[in-house]
């Protein structure tokens, strides 16, 4: 497997390139929110090659040149990131996400109708205000992401920066876990902006949609059947159990992690395995259909 660094002085993202030695004429964008040249993406594209894709891995957030903060996140990081791999001669690219990368890619895919297909990982249908921090986040009172200079209309936590911090600690002392659901539940019970719902209908690639019922961070089943409803083009998997880091079966210690973090895998660990599993198969079947 071949590696190419970029940057974003240079092309306008930060991130990896992929590919196998023998080049394949497609390519995914993968913008899982982890470094584009991590451990995690580095296995991901590893197994994408071995699927007969070539991969791009995009830093959104958390290195010097992005900024720490997760907020007024540009688009032009995935736009770069698609013109990037046309000019090497790709003539098909998709892209697939996790958590705020899935979003943010949703979102790029509502501009540039080339990406496809976009392969969602626990999702959401809702551009929400960004966070500030790495650790201990707080509201920035800013979008999560911006094109051309311009905000994205979001939907507010309407909380001070010590109301969320307060309000995590409570939620994680009252579910056993990091429940940040709470926060986007409340946000949305108080007036949903409509301006900030990705306008997914204007999604020409075909959508594939994973999530978890019992996913703490937020309602990505309730999204994605709300998706679903706009774009008939769109396939989801939606499982009983599961927890938000719902990547293929490759990328390395997310057991680990959830085993950690989340109250589904400790005590349903059988099952979330076993969505992993799923995960793994359907996106090789859709790997495999987009031969």
């Amino acid at each position: 497997m071949n590696i190419e660094k970029t940057t974003v002085q240079e092309n306008g993202f930060e991130g990896a390139y992929y590919r196998d030695s023998e080049k394949n004429d497609r390519a995914m964008i993968i913008n899982i929110t982890f470094g584009g040249d991590s451990i995690f993406v580095k296995k991901l594209a590893q197994w994408l090659i071995e699927n007969k894709t070539d991969a791009l891995g995009i830093t959104i957030s958390g290195s010097k040149e992005t900024g720490k903060n997760q907020s007024e996140i540009p688009l032009e990081y995935i736009e770069s990131a698609l013109n990037y791999l046309k000019n090497k001669g790709y003539s098909r690219v998709g892209i697939l996400g996790l958590s705020l990368g899935a979003s943010m890619s949703m979102l790029a895919a509502s501009y540039f109708s080339e990406l496809n297909p976009i392969i969602s990982l626990s999702g959401f249908d809702t551009v929400f205000e960004g966070v500030n921090g790495m650790g201990t986040q707080y509201p920035s009172g800013h979008s999560s992401f911006t094109y051309k200079g311009q905000e994205i209309p979001f939907q507010p936590f309407h909380l001070t920066k010590d109301g969320y911090i307060k309000a995590m600690k409570d939620a994680k002392k009252k579910y056993g876990e990091p429940y940040g659901r709470m926060l986007w539940d409340n946000s949305l019970a108080q007036g949903v902006n409509e301006e900030a719902l990705i306008p997914v209908e204007k999604i020409q690639g075909k959508l594939y949609l994973f999530g978890a019922k019992t996913d703490s961070c937020w309602d990505t089943v309730g999204a994605a059947e709300r998706i679903k409803a706009k774009n008939n083009n769109c396939e989801v998997h939606a499982y009983e159990h599961g927890v938000h880091f719902i990547l293929p079966e490759c990328v390395p210690f997310i057991n680990v992690m959830s085993a950690m973090a989340f109250k589904d895998y400790k005590t349903h660990k059988a099952e979330c395995k076993a969505v992993r599993k799923d995960v793994t198969a359907q996106i090789e079947r859709i790997l495999k259909e987009w031969q």
